[in-house]
């Protein structure tokens, strides 16, 4: 597989970034004549498939398991008492609503695409898998957690854990997610595997950290102050979003056993996977209905955030840097902020720079063998990226 230039996360360098990732100075109007889907009528094969299907039931079998040999001492009273079987419940409260994803199926794709690469003749190993569950598991717990820290009462028109048992439960569930998914990853007793996956949870905190604490101040930004908050927002969304995707691939690499620099493709194409993900989700919290988005537009606003398109119009309508540095606080704040974007080009910016994401997906997805068309799926999922709803 020829090797796709490496960008800016092989060293996590602030500058890598500023070179080939988040230059705000990008020619949009350049065609992308390859982002067409070929595969959007084709089932996924069964073996993935069946996967998918039985991911969901053994998480949940993981939630419920208890190291015998840790409480077998124990009283049955203390094995059966309400903390933890309410514990149990909340965790499986957002497993049991059978979500879409995502994440396990594009690791179960990438480990099949680079199984046939490195002709190890399996389909799709049992540590593959794993990485596939730690990602859903890991996912979910951030989901948890990220609700408490957004104050959300629902989420996709379902009550939120925090809603229904409060934020202190809400947040030990998250944790006991974490420590539930932690027990699997070392199951797989690979130490340069565990460590590459450890490192999503790391920089999910650190990407909460970048949002709380913010880049946008400055009410009057020189350009290079400009450049400097797109690229703190777009590093956000790497940890936030585009970590997960990219560790797990690599992950499947290196039990695929591929070379490393085929382990850095693969994380290449779910780092830009991710970040185009991220980007269309900021584009929908202003486009989408609140139905079809399951959560109520313009959120991100109301929690003081700005993403990809508020920042695109700062660079058209500068009034807009009061409001964000601000954080659209005083009242209108929000209204004329959502009506300064929905005039600006915004969003056009904001899904050509997710389209530049995908397209170097598609590159390295379509590079890969194409047994099962598992290399047209891989692109696929990224381009179906651009035009999806919610």
């Amino acid at each position: 597989m020829e090797i796709i230039k490496r960008a800016s996360f092989i060293s996590y360098s602030l500058n890598p970034f500023k070179r080939n990732l988040f230059k705000c100075t990008i020619n949009y109007n350049k065609a992308i004549p390859q982002l067409e889907a070929t595969t959007n009528n084709l089932e996924l094969p069964d073996f993935i498939r069946e996967k998918l299907d039985d991911l969901q039931s053994e998480i949940v079998l993981t939630l419920l398991t208890h190291d015998e040999k840790t409480i077998g001492s124990m009283s049955s009273n203390f094995k059966g008492n309400n903390f933890t079987r309410n514990l149990e419940n909340m965790a499986k409260h957002y497993f049991n609503q059978g979500g879409k994803l995502f994440r396990p199926k594009v690791s179960l794709m990438m480990a099949n695409a680079l199984n046939q690469y490195t002709g190890n003749g399996e389909l799709i190993s049992l540590n593959q898998y794993r990485i596939s569950i730690v990602s859903e598991m890991i996912h979910t717990a951030s989901l948890v957690h990220d609700d408490v820290i957004d104050k959300s009462d629902t989420r996709r028109g379902t009550p939120t854990v925090n809603a229904l048992w409060g934020n202190k439960m809400a947040v030990l569930v998250g944790d006991y997610i974490l420590a539930k998914a932690t027990q699997v990853l070392c199951s797989i007793g690979e130490p340069a595997v565990i460590s590459t996956m450890a490192k999503i949870i790391e920089d999910l905190v650190q990407g909460e950290f970048m949002q709380i604490n913010g880049n946008n101040n400055n009410s009057n930004p020189t350009k290079k102050d400009a450049e400097l908050r797109f690229q703190h927002y777009m590093m956000k969304n790497f940890y936030k979003t585009g970590s997960l995707f990219a560790h797990s691939c690599k992950s499947v690499a290196m039990l695929a056993g591929c070379k490393e620099s085929d382990q850095m493709n693969a994380f290449e194409y779910g780092r830009n996977l991710g970040l185009a993900f991220q980007l269309i989700d900021d584009l929908l919290d202003f486009s989408a209905s609140s139905e079809a988005l399951g959560k109520p537009t313009g959120s991100d606003l109301k929690q003081g955030l700005a993403t990809g398109p508020v920042l695109y119009a700062a660079q058209q309508y500068p009034e807009l840097n009061t409001l964000i540095s601000r954080k659209f606080s005083q009242e209108g704040d929000v209204k004329r902020a959502w009506e300064i974007v929905m005039s600006s080009n915004g969003l056009e910016k904001t899904k050509q720079l997710a389209e530049k994401h995908c397209l170097t997906a598609v590159e390295i997805a379509r590079k890969l063998p194409n047994n099962f068309q598992m290399s047209e799926r891989l692109a696929d999922i990224a381009i179906n990226q651009i035009n999806r709803r919610n």
